[in-house]
């Protein structure tokens, strides 16, 4: 017998011979007053986190009876008297006498009641999320602290990290309907960090009397739900060496590798980012005092397939997934897989969604066959949570809230995803309509969606009548939505007499206790001045936080401020409504990586064959990309990327480069407005001709690039040809030691030779491939194939990855770019002029995203500073550790600004908040 062998079965000999049932035993003792020696009637003494309790009777005795665990916690408390705990193992006898003392100072409940602040009701909400249950827990609504206002909150700020701390002059008495019991609960510490929170506490679980047998029926699904998939339930199937039995997969999360990204892929990621652990492995070693020893394999991953469940991590993957690590690479647990010391034991993940409203007493013994157990998600869930998760939804703000006739708009933003793992594989472009309060369409613009950013800016026309009109915005994806997807901001635009009267403004409160501050200040020159502007972003616990936003800056006696203005803390609602569908299929409208054009081929010959390649051709060969018809000669490319117009050439050719048959492009529709068009409440009043200042953006006007006649000149190929920062890059060095194999793991290729990520329904194609600058796109797996293989890694200078940044390589780069640089090669500039002879093409003007128009806020030193109502606007906004400055000329006249900054934490929290400031 080989040495694992004769471990493995004196490990289950052990284990056999351990008697997993509770030990009938008996404690007693007396509960005394520490300074009088008083014996203390009504004393609560319990096994903590069991419903096994008593109380003493007027001598201060107690007694506890019955099935108890071998190692006992017992805790003896009273009210207005420090809690104590006696920890031990039983043993024939078991007397345990305490002595409490008394509390040094109470507060009576009207005084705790009093203290209670707005503060302290954010703390609350938040303290109820980490202690009770996940807001989105069904359990939630069934949780209930009965007596909240002995909870107190400080933040504690010291040489670490600042957190909120919590402590309860009381315990605290929770109402748990939903498991069917009344808890009790001795708050010992909780904290709460930026991106972490702890609490430790001493708890007896009163079982509630339920005599209705439905609602007990109900209770007990409850109870058995929350232990499937639990922590308590992989440890004691580890222990019992069932977790294969029990449904439950281990993998070990791999060392991360710079130079791959992680995809959202389960069968992407085994062997690469997750490997599958034998749970044999993992050593188990019984202690004196009754408990184990798990020995735990670093970070793990765990996946149990006993349950169906809306998973947000992976994309083919409906079932739950956690994350366990233990710090010192063990953990000790009872007999019944219940950790012992629980800090040595970190989750995340589904495990780490558990919280109070989950948690069951340790006396609780599960049904062996969990006939009881509830489905958490049904499989019409999960249907609508596929057709869910690929939903997303523009919001923007512009630079100020009305416009006059012939100005320019300038807007900023981000696309909101219900599941953000989804948005590399959703939209690129966004439209945006002018619409009048008839619902027609005065002007159409449309915008490039860059990693989930928007910005841009449009002219409004010079001859539009004043009037009240709306901004409706939406993509092509997002017509398979209900219609209340679409994006609607109101667009006031007046007559250029005439101004908005000033409402006061109000700042909503900002989720997270988040606070934003701001410094300001002037300087003085001979010939100018200038204004200096500090943002800085601090999180609850007053620690700096990083954030992404747009910010603008008004002058506050041209610009005034309005009411109802739509904010993305509103916006953000939509994460939370739950769209009922009866067609949860994905639609029609496909999704759109740039530019589309989509048509018809018509066959002029019978004998020509049904499914033709059509080339399209941009410009000069600007961009270029082969497409195939379905059979019915339906074509579609998607992926261009230009602005204003474009000539597009469209042909199906034959092998001699001839072409054969005609293409006629389908009209791009607008989806029907159906609803109530927004519209603001304002007031007006005519203003003089000295204040009639406007935001034109006038003509830009690109200058040459120059360089000094001693710096290096920059080549296309320093520039990448152009095509800017890759995803990933492998350099020289490591490309001399990289075998073949290995350099196709680093690329991320998956089958078929696919980068990126790609999602639940969609398909990409092959990555377009640049070798010292010529383009190979388009090809096919086998081709792809060769033309890799042919690469010696050991000769080539670097490799170059473009996924999530590919957009600007137009129609062949939408699965990817691999750019390759040779040691030997020929550099090529792909920019360069190409004949191209388009004599077998037919041509068409193809409208493009909408021109870029920059903001300037650049000024000569010896030049006035114009008076103009937006003096600074940034839509891409972005706080160095917590920080953001940015200075501007101003006019020497100006009085009064607003500066609005509007964004989200890098948690994910909306803010909005408006600053009045006064020019000194």
């Amino acid at each position: 017998m080989n040495s694992y062998a004769a471990r493995l079965l004196y490990f289950l000999l052990v284990l056999i011979s351990v008697d997993f049932s509770l030990n009938a035993q008996t404690i007693s003792g007396t509960v005394k007053n520490a300074k009088t020696g008083e014996a203390m009637p009504f004393a609560n003494v319990f096994v903590n986190n069991t419903t096994i309790g008593s109380t003493t009777d007027v001598n201060g005795k107690y007694l506890i009876t019955g099935n108890l665990p071998r190692n006992i916690e017992l805790v003896a408390s009273f009210v207005g008297y420090k809690t104590e705990t006696k920890s031990f193992s039983l043993s024939a006898t078991n007397k345990v006498d305490f002595k409490l003392d008394p509390l040094e100072s109470i507060l009576t409940e009207v005084e705790l009641k009093t203290r209670r602040d707005k503060k302290w009701e954010r703390d609350l909400r938040r303290f109820k999320d980490v202690f009770l249950a996940v807001p989105d827990d069904p359990f939630a609504s069934q949780l209930e602290i009965k007596n909240p206002w002995v909870l107190d909150f400080e933040t504690v700020k010291e040489s670490g990290p600042n957190y909120v701390h919590a402590t309860a002059q009381e315990p605290l008495q929770l109402v748990n309907d939903a498991l069917g019991y009344d808890v009790t609960y001795y708050l010992k510490d909780y904290r709460f960090y930026n991106n972490r929170s702890s609490y430790v506490g001493f708890v007896f679980f009163d079982p509630k009397d339920i005599s209705d047998s439905t609602k007990l029926a109900i209770t007990e699904a409850n109870q058995e739900t929350s232990y499937v998939g639990s922590i308590r339930h992989l440890l004691k199937a580890i222990l019992l060496a069932k977790s294969v039995d029990e449904n439950f997969e281990i993998f070990q999360v791999l060392p991360s590798d710079m130079l791959r990204k992680r995809t959202n892929v389960y069968i992407e990621e085994i062997d690469k980012s997750i490997k599958r652990v034998n749970p044999d492995s993992i050593l188990r070693m019984p202690l004196k005092n009754g408990n184990y020893r798990v020995y735990w394999p670093n970070d793990t991953e765990i996946h149990f397939r006993g349950k169906r469940w809306r998973n947000d991590y992976y994309s083919d993957v409906y079932y739950p997934v956690s994350w366990i690590s233990a710090p010192l690479g063990y953990f000790d647990i009872d007999r019944n897989g219940i950790p012992v010391v629980p800090s040595q034991v970190v989750l995340s993940g589904y495990m780490g969604r558990q919280r109070m409203g989950r948690f069951l007493p340790h006396d609780y013994v599960p049904s062996g066959s969990f006939e009881k157990y509830l489905a958490e998600v049904d499989s019409s869930q999960l249907e609508y949570q596929r057709w869910n998760n690929l939903r997303e939804k523009p919001y923007f703000s512009t630079n100020k809230p009305y416009y006059y006739p012939g100005e320019t708009v300038w807007l900023g933003g981000q696309m909101l995803y219900q599941n953000k793992i989804m948005s590399d594989t959703l939209s690129r472009v966004l439209y945006l309509d002018l619409m009048n309060k008839d619902a027609e369409i005065i002007q159409t613009e449309a915008f490039p969606i860059k990693e989930g950013k928007l910005s841009g800016a449009f002219v409004l026309p010079k001859e539009l009548q004043p009037d009240d009109y709306f901004l409706r915005s939406y993509t092509e994806w997002m017509r398979n939505y209900p219609e209340q997807d679409i994006f609607l901001l109101p667009l006031p635009v007046l007559k250029k007499e005439e101004n908005i009267k000033a409402v006061a403004i109000t700042n909503p409160d900002l989720f997270g206790d988040l606070t934003i501050n701001l410094t300001d200040s002037v300087f003085f020159s001979d010939s100018f001045k200038e204004m200096e502007f500090s943002l800085s972003f601090l999180d609850e616990t007053e620690e700096l936080t990083d954030a992404e936003f747009v910010v603008s800056l008004t002058d506050a006696d041209l610009v005034s401020t309005v009411s109802t203005q739509k904010t993305l803390i509103n916006a953000m609602d939509w994460l939370d409504e739950k769209q009922t569908s009866e067609n949860l299929s994905l639609g029609t409208h496909p999704i759109e990586y740039g530019i589309t054009v989509a048509g018809q081929f018509t066959r002029d010959k019978k004998r020509d064959p049904y499914l033709n390649p059509i080339t399209i051709v941009r410009d000069d060969l600007a961009d270029y990309g082969i497409v195939e018809t379905d059979s019915s000669g339906f074509f579609r490319a998607t992926g261009l990327y230009f602005t204003d117009t474009a000539t597009i050439s469209i042909a199906a050719l034959d092998a001699k480069q001839k072409h054969y048959g005609s293409v006629t492009l389908n009209e791009k529709t607008k989806p029907t407005f159906k609803g109530s068009f927004p519209k603001i409440n304002y007031e007006t009043y005519p203003r003089s001709n000295d204040e009639l200042r406007f935001d034109i953006s006038g003509d830009y006007v690109l200058l040459e690039e120059f360089v000094k006649e001693d710096e290096k000149i920059e080549t296309m190929e320093d520039r990448n040809y152009g095509y800017g920062t890759p995803d990933r890059e492998i350099g020289e060095d490591k490309l001399a030691t990289i075998s073949p194999e290995a350099l196709a793991g680093y690329l991320g290729l998956k089958g078929g030779g696919k980068i990126g990520n790609y999602n639940y329904g969609f398909k990409t194609s092959n990555p377009l491939v640049i070798v010292d600058g010529a383009q190979y796109p388009f090809l096919n797996n086998e081709t792809f194939g060769v033309l890799m293989s042919s690469f010696i890694p050991a000769e080539l200078e670097s490799i170059k990855v473009y996924t999530f940044n590919s957009t600007t390589f137009g129609m062949a780069g939408i699965g990817g770019v691999i750019m390759i640089t040779t040691k030997k090669g020929k550099r090529i500039d792909p920019t360069k002029e190409t004949a191209f002879d388009a004599a077998e093409f037919q041509q068409f003007k193809i409208r493009g995203f909408s021109r870029d128009i920059p903001f300037s806020t650049k000024v000569e030193d010896d030049e006035p500073v114009e008076m103009k109502p937006t003096l600074f606007w940034d839509a891409n906004g972005e706080s160095d550790k917590g920080l953001y400055t940015f200075k501007l000329k101003i006019p020497q006249v100006l009085k009064r600004v607003n500066l609005r900054v509007e964004g989200l934490t890098k948690d994910g929290l909306a803010f909005e908040k408006t600053f009045e400031i006064t020019v000194k």
